[in-house]
């Protein structure tokens, strides 16, 4: 059928937390927390014309035919449990304070895959099981945070963490594909800065930190098998910042440059249920200037309002893309086309964001918002092409609240929103698959339009 309507996500899981807390001196605390979280669930497709042989089902002979496609339902299963221990020390000694942590964690996740019926089942079982594989991630880290608080309104920090990763996966995927691979990580991040405030009303920031982030399973799973690995993220962060807090205006400001070696970055394409995927990038950055600011018009209005411009840059950028010729000639044409672009956009990443927030106060316990956004051109992948771009839009939402208090409850909170006021069209995500056939470069791609004007209503009860 064109439309399936059992189509569902179907995934619950239940957090369990033991939190223990003591004050071991008049200036030295300790906390610490053990969890557990238990998920399972699975998200249902249709799929029609599928071959049998991609879920390990067998031929049908029904009137001397040989059938070997079918239609058929599947699931996707996850079924997962995390767990571990956390904890940190905390000393204070007059402007000088440092906490002493670190956590062991661990994930284990069973992902399987079960088809609940087809239109020729053959003599397949019911729940018909054609992939499975097991992910275990093993996470530990430690850190020390030390500031120390001069009497001239100068204050030092620092941080100090090392972690270390261990990670695998066994069996196959659902296309059939091994899986079956290890990831060890140990990464060193330190943070340092300063903070200087002249007075109360006024605050200067400056720090770099070192930030590492380990591929995730979705990364090495959505790795093209023709290329490289997915490889750990590393960045180096310059910020400094401003901060003015006055009486009916408060302003801040926070420039940053963002240096990334091996940044993981989308592709714009996405997998077989819709996830994006991604892949490292040698050499890039993101840089920018964020502002915001809130001024209190007058009693009965109010403006929070920001901006962020930045530039967001792949240096010497090379991609690859699937040449489907190379299946009618492999000894002559090749895998994939490699282009060498120089420097490029970041794909999802708008030069311009801006926030608004008009709050008005008519009555006693009755705000009226108008939340307005708006978000510049985005590339869908990373070649700068005019040609593959979200377009820039401006959405606005009108919120209605009014708050009362009855005898016996606490609050109610009664709650209105007309989204999308002006009813644009527009769209804030894409994907894009490219490919060379008969020596002409294709695509294929889709975009995610967005609800038009619509209402919501709420009411809120505090007990």
């Amino acid at each position: 059928p064109a439309y399936y309507d059992n189509q569902i996500d179907h995934y619950r899981q239940s957090h369990y937390q033991l939190h223990f807390s003591r004050m071991l001196t008049g200036n030295l605390y300790l906390n610490t927390a053990l969890h557990y979280t238990k998920g399972a669930g699975y998200y249902e497709q249709y799929r029609e014309d599928q071959p049998l042989s991609d879920y390990l089902l067998d031929e049908v002979i029904a009137g001397g035919d040989t059938i070997t496609e079918t239609d058929l339902i599947r699931r996707k299963w996850l079924d997962n449990d995390f767990y571990g221990l956390v904890g940190g020390l905390q000393y204070r000694e007059g402007g000088f304070s440092a906490i002493l942590g670190g956590g062991w964690n661990r994930y284990l996740g069973d992902h399987f895959g079960t088809v609940i019926w087809a239109r020729h089942p053959g003599g397949s079982e019911i729940r018909h099981r054609w992939y499975e594989n097991t992910g275990v991630k093993s996470d530990w880290n430690s850190y020390l945070k030390v500031s120390l608080l001069t009497g001239s309104g100068i204050s030092f920090f620092a941080d100090m963490q090392v972690r270390g990763i261990a990670y695998g996966i066994e069996g196959n995927d659902d296309d059939l594909r091994d899986l079956t691979q290890e990831h060890d990580f140990f990464f060193f991040n330190p943070k340092a800065g300063i903070h200087y405030e002249p007075d109360g009303n006024q605050r200067v920031y400056l720090f770099v930190a070192r930030a590492n982030r380990e591929p995730n399973r979705t990364n090495f799973v959505d790795a093209d098998p023709a290329g490289p690995k997915p490889v750990k993220e590393s960045m180096l962060d310059y910020e400094a910042g401003y901060t003015y807090l006055g009486e009916n205006l408060q302003l801040n400001a926070n420039l940053y440059f963002m240096d990334y070696t091996d940044q993981l970055v989308l592709t714009g394409e996405i997998n077989d249920v819709g996830g994006a995927i991604m892949t490292n990038v040698k050499d890039s950055y993101r840089a920018g200037i964020e502002l915001s600011g809130t001024c209190r018009v007058s009693s009965w209005l109010r403006w929070d309002a920001s901006v962020t411009l930045s530039r967001n840059r792949i240096l010497d950028y090379e991609g690859y893309v699937d040449n489907w010729d190379y299946w009618s000639d492999p000894e002559h044409e090749p895998y994939q086309v490699k282009e060498a672009l120089g420097t490029t956009d970041l794909s999802f990443s708008p030069p311009v964001i801006l926030n608004s927030n008009l709050d008005f106060n008519p009555l006693v316990n009755v705000h009226l918002h108008l939340v307005s956004r708006y978000v510049g051109k985005q590339y869908i992948d990373n070649t700068s092409s005019e040609d593959r771009t979200l377009d820039p839009y401006f959405v606005n939402d009108l919120r209605l609240s009014w708050a009362f208090y009855p005898q016996h409850i606490k609050e109610i909170s009664v709650q209105l929103m007309v989204a999308n006021l002006f009813n644009e069209k527009y769209e804030t995500n894409a994907w894009v698959y490219r490919y060379y056939l008969e020596g002409s470069e294709d695509r294929m791609d889709g975009f995610y339009p967005q609800a038009g004007r619509h209402l919501m209503a709420g009411v809120r009860l505090r007990f």
